[in-house]
């Protein structure tokens, strides 16, 4: 585990040395501001935009810089290396409820769940705060619609056949939805599942669908509501506002836990940083056990482009609550433990 200053540090202290980071000027961007390099006429503002926003709305990718001269090398470094595999769910079209005005657009969007499997999921802290944090390659639509619905969901997977194809069917990208309006018979349509749909194959459910169907249905009958309410002398405060949060869950064989969490935006140490990569950090607020049964405790791995199994045990360390190992067994006294802490008494 890392401290958010090791993790600044780390990111500071790792750009390339050997080859410029960027050859061509581009557009420099954050998680929440967006510079544009069009002139604007005088005393028009401009609306930001991300680079992330194609014309239709969707990701475009970024220009990409050139590579790295050890980008090989370290791939082939990584590959080696086992990875967690953990699939990671969050809802589209999500909307602040407090700009009511915004919610009178008759074409009500309804939620879409976005899923992704990353491999680079691992635990920031555990106290006095349980944080977690992983990788996304931009352009990302999952990672916008996380951004923007400021929650996600990430399922530990068990570490055999079950999990492995459940993270297998979230590697191929978001396929496109047809987004329908919100006229009709909305209260009776079945909640859009997107790329979940595909769970139903491998007898993985997805729990809360009706929950987030009806927090779009009270959603987009809230601002008209408002309207009605300061329209006959009322305030805006007078309407309750509905209630939200809701995300995918799957439940199943192949899920090991589900860690609710709360997206912590992380500024670039260096503006311009995260072009081409976001580093997402969530504060986990529930864990939800999986229907694991007799399945492996042990979560999925993935290493040299395949899913793996964890094998046998080598060493195993004594916890706190174990007996002192026998003297002749012990640790010399100048060998270091392992452990995770920083070294923040170092001079």
């Amino acid at each position: 585990m890392k401290s958010l200053r090791g993790l600044r540090w780390a990111l500071e202290s790792t750009r390339p040395r050997y080859v410029p980071f960027q050859t061509t000027p581009i557009a420099r961007a954050s998680f929440w501001t967006w510079k544009r390099s069009k002139v604007k006429a005088p005393g028009v503002a401009s609306t930001p935009r991300s680079h992330h926003d194609g014309a239709n709305g969707g990701p475009v990718a970024p220009p990409k810089p050139p590579p790295h001269v050890l980008s090989q090398p370290m791939r082939a470094v990584m590959r080696q290396l086992p990875h967690p595999v953990v699939v990671i769910t969050t809802l589209e079209n999500t909307h602040i409820i407090s700009n009511f005005e915004d919610m009178l657009d008759k074409n009500f969007p309804r939620p879409i769940p976005r899923a992704m499997t990353v491999s680079s999921f691992t635990s920031l802290s555990v106290d006095p705060v349980p944080r977690v944090t992983f990788n996304i390659t931009l352009p990302s639509t999952t990672y916008q619609a996380l951004a923007k619905c400021g929650k996600f969901n990430a399922h530990i997977l068990t570490g055999d056949e079950y999990g492995a194809r459940i993270a297998d069917l979230f590697t191929r990208g978001n396929r496109p939805t047809t987004v329908e309006p919100a006229g009709g018979t909305e209260s009776s349509a079945e909640p859009n599942l997107g790329v979940l749909a595909g769970l139903k194959q491998l007898d993985v459910r997805v729990l809360g669908q009706k929950s987030w169907q009806k927090e779009w249905e009270l959603a987009r009958d809230y601002g008209a509501n408002v309207l009605a309410t300061i329209k006959a002398g009322g305030y805006k405060t007078d309407v309750a506002l509905p209630p939200s949060g809701t995300l995918p869950v799957l439940q199943g064989k192949g899920i090991l836990h589900v860690l609710k969490c709360q997206y912590r935006p992380l500024k670039p140490p260096v503006d311009g940083e995260f072009d081409h990569h976001a580093i997402v950090i969530g504060e986990v607020l529930d864990i939800i056990p999986g229907e694991a049964g007799d399945q492996s405790d042990i979560a999925l791995a993935y290493a040299d482009r395949a899913y793996r199994q964890m094998g046998e045990k080598l060493l195993e360390r004594p916890t706190a609550d174990q007996p002192v190992p026998a003297e002749e067994n012990a640790p010399l006294s100048d060998e270091i433990p392992i452990d995770n802490t920083d070294d923040q008494k170092q001079s």
